[in-house]
């Protein structure tokens, strides 16, 4: 009950009304529970804290978007190639053929090498956010000019003489065909190498038991390595047994190779044939004494073809909001699609065997373009449910937010109305109370006579 002494009469007690109808009309007219640190210090902080990260998250999501578009127009791009692997094999087919005349040929060869340029096109003007998505692979630091070429060290199917050791005799460029290495180690177990810049052995025996002397007297910068690679017999072709003149071949790494195998101690002789050469290869001859080689080659390319590769490196599409180690990326993997790195670069369909050679080639190429459109496809549903994940985060995150931070309405209303009545009540006792006595008071003065 409201009196004349009601407390809500006093004048502190309306200045809190006061502050309070204050602080009510804030929350309305803002929408926020906390307005300032006053209201709420300890949700201020948290909900702060839950902001930087409900943004994080959203920049999180722009990324993964802008992963899903790199990804798309990688795929885009790949899907044009296989559409011209696969009608330059149509013509390879068709050349191979014996009811064409030679003219015929050239007519179709003519198409097949304008497929090739369109490839390298194709590959060149891919770009996104300022990347070249299908030629990605970083350049690679090289000491491959401390080695001689192949043709500067060897005349073409020319024998020579030399000693074998940890050393490397020549480079066979990439772009190179039909390259052709015999030696005849006059029974002193000298035996054929082949290895890639990076230390991989790809064709020879297996020379993990002399390990250490590859990796300290072969693998320098004089013999055309870094020097701190590691021997790697992964990808290695060892011949599958002694079959000379060579018949047996494998494929490593989009390279053709035909090789006899080891032929100590019953046979003096060793050969290997390449038909395509993708990557500089380094040619040692590792043994005890002297030999003869003959080196013979159709085409040989040049190193400076590398350097067309640009230095863009994979793309790395954060998928957390802390990118820190791979852990923190969904990684776009290098793709080289050049028309060399595919193993089709000068490649001709203007004879019959040159037609039945493109054929095997581009069948690598289409491999290798299918196994790079399922390495984007993976990682472009990776994405996607990063993405899902991270916008189920968001939203989570939001509605904690939403709690701690923003006005309950219905409540803040019922506060108000509440503190309405009771300043409205207060304002009438007052005002009735101020009468009572103005009554009062002129009532006493009328009876005074």
């Amino acid at each position: 009950m409201l009196t004349v002494n009601s407390r809500f009469l006093n004048t502190l007690q309306s200045l809190n009304i006061s502050t309070t109808k204050e602080s009510q009309f804030e929350q309305l007219a803002s929408g926020k529970r906390i307005n300032s640190a006053k209201d709420d210090a300890a949700g201020l902080q948290i909900s702060n804290r839950l902001a930087t990260q409900i943004a994080v998250k959203q920049q999180t999501l722009r990324n993964l978007h802008d992963g899903i578009s790199y990804g798309q127009v990688a795929d885009a791009g790949l899907e044009e190639l296989t559409t011209a692997l696969q009608r330059m094999r149509t013509l390879a087919l068709q050349s191979a053929n014996g009811s064409n005349a030679e003219q015929d040929r050239l007519a179709l060869n003519d198409e097949y090498t304008a497929l090739q340029n369109h490839i390298d096109s194709v590959t060149n003007n891919t770009e996104i956010f300022g990347k070249k998505p299908l030629m990605s692979k970083p350049l690679i630091e090289t000491n491959l000019n401390n080695v001689p070429l192949i043709s500067e060290a060897f005349t073409n199917n020319i024998e020579k003489s030399l000693s074998s050791g940890y050393v490397s005799l020549g480079v066979i460029p990439p772009n190179s065909t039909n390259v052709k290495i015999s030696i005849d180690s006059f029974g002193q177990n000298d035996d054929i190498n082949l290895f890639t810049q990076t230390g991989e052995h790809l064709v020879g025996q297996d020379l993990t038991t002399d390990q250490n002397n590859i990796e300290n007297q072969l693998f320098t910068s004089a013999n055309g390595y870094q020097g701190n690679e590691a021997y790697s017999n992964t990808n290695l072709f060892d011949g599958a047994g002694f079959n000379f003149p060579a018949v047996n071949t494998q494929t490593v790494k989009g390279m053709n190779f035909t090789y006899s195998g080891n032929g100590n101690p019953g046979n003096n002789n060793e050969e290997v044939s390449i038909a395509n050469v993708t990557e500089p290869l380094l040619l040692t001859i590792i043994g005890n004494g002297s030999f003869a080689i003959t080196v013979s080659w159709d085409t040989l390319g040049t190193l400076s073809s590398q350097a067309s590769s640009s230095s863009d490196g994979p793309m790395l599409v954060t998928s957390t909001d802390r990118a820190i180690g791979e852990d923190g990326y969904i990684i776009f993997k290098d793709i080289d699609a050049s028309s060399s790195s595919l193993t089709i670069g000068g490649t001709s369909i203007a004879t019959e065997n040159n037609a039945q050679s493109a054929i095997s080639r581009i069948d690598t190429a289409l491999a290798r373009v299918g196994a790079f459109r399922s390495e984007v496809g993976a990682k472009l549903n990776s994405i996607q449910t990063t993405i899902r994940n991270e916008s189920n985060q968001s939203g989570l995150l939001s509605n904690s937010k939403q709690r701690i931070q923003e006005t309950d309405y219905a409540k803040v209303m019922a506060e108000k109305i509440s503190t309405d009545i009771i300043e409205q009540a207060g304002i009438l006792v007052a005002s009735q109370a101020k009468n009572a006595v103005k009554d009062g008071i002129l009532t006493l003065l009328s009876q005074i006579e």
